[in-house]
């Protein structure tokens, strides 16, 4: 099959963002909050129908009728047919069933000619040039850590936390005041999260203006507590330093030392000034005499954002992967999930 004629777009569907764009592309062309209104208006669409407006989850639970809806405005947001591009879809599914369900609609519905999926971990290793790493993924509303060996994620070390990015936004909350619905708040507090949160020392207390124009001033030490919810160890979670420590001590001697010289730390939480100092120090502190710990460093703070769909771009423009696509019709010969299974086995 020849690179050349195979047209695709890369799709990263978070349980808080969506990002898609070509194969190819450095950045995503359109990135928006995975959520939706009751009649279908998505993401930044949905912050502007009035304060009232219920907004919808379309991955927690999973419902495939708004996953449809959104499917089909990846493409119109794209200004291409579904029929003439392949889709490579980022792994983010809690079930088989819920990926079946998405591959019947792709196949089935949308007419698409080819697909692939493959786990979030593995792309952000390739979005930094790596075949093996040790990846944080700070979500939304969970934590992932994950080891990477040759492209394949081992899922019987992997370790997930409920504590994400969306939680450090609760205290924020408070100082919201006015006519918002749930969705309008939580994004407020997410900007204020966004603009004072840090790990780094500084010489005044940070202040944010509200949309009334009033300013709101935050202590330090307080900043500094709710940024260490991601590292604090109490009875329900370890802290992300430990889950890290933890696979490493598990694995294999022969990648022990090349996953601890190979952090590496995705998400939007990953860009919290001084957080990947912080992650550098406390893991250094644990980790055994004999293994040195070392982070991968992105470029950008863009690139650490948007890896996962980065690292699906580079790989889908390979021209050894285009072997690996799962054609319309290979679907229907095989018994429909089953080369899923087999090509797309991690």
């Amino acid at each position: 099959m020849n690179s050349d004629e195979i047209l695709s777009v890369v799709a990263d569907i978070g349980n808080l963002y969506t990002r898609v764009g070509f194969t190819g592309d450095d950045f995503p062309r359109w990135s928006t909050f995975t959520k939706c209104t009751e009649t279908f208006q998505f993401g930044d669409e949905a912050l502007g129908v009035g304060n009232t407006q219920q907004i919808l989850d379309i991955l927690q639970p999973f419902n495939s009728d708004l996953y449809e809806q959104l499917l089909s405005k990846i493409y119109e947001k794209l200004y291409v047919q579904p029929k003439d591009y392949s889709l490579l879809l980022a792994n983010n599914f809690q079930s088989k069933q819920d990926l079946q369900k998405v591959i019947e609609i792709l196949f089935e519905s949308m007419e698409i000619p080819n697909f692939f999926t493959i786990r979030n971990a593995v792309l952000a290793t390739f979005s930094a040039g790596r075949s093996t790493a040790l990846i944080l993924d700070i979500g939304a509303y969970s934590t992932t850590a994950s080891a990477v060996h040759d492209g394949y994620t081992l899922l019987k070390t992997q370790l997930q936390a409920p504590i994400g990015g969306e939680q450090l936004n609760e205290p924020f909350k408070q100082y919201i005041v006015g006519e918002y619905n749930q969705f309008k708040k939580t994004c407020q507090a997410r900007d204020i999260k966004q603009s004072l949160l840090t790990y780094e020392t500084i010489d005044t207390n940070p202040q944010y203006e509200l949309p009334d124009g009033k300013f709101i001033s935050i202590q330090q030490s307080q900043l500094l507590e709710i940024a260490d919810k991601l590292f604090y160890n109490n009875e329900n979670f370890k802290g992300i330093q430990h889950m890290l420590m933890d696979i490493i001590n598990n694995s294999t001697n022969d990648i022990k030392q090349l996953l601890s010289s190979t952090v590496i730390s995705t998400g939007g939480s990953s860009n919290i000034p001084g957080f990947l100092n912080k992650l550098q120090t406390t893991l250094s502190a644990l980790a055994p005499p004999m293994c040195k710990v070392k982070l991968v460093m992105y470029p950008t703070n863009q690139n650490r954002y948007h890896s996962v769909f980065i690292g699906g771009s580079i790989l889908a423009s390979l021209s050894s992967f285009q072997s690996l696509w799962v054609a319309k019709s290979e679907y229907y010969e095989s018994g429909k999930f089953s080369i899923i299974e087999r090509k797309c086995p991690n």
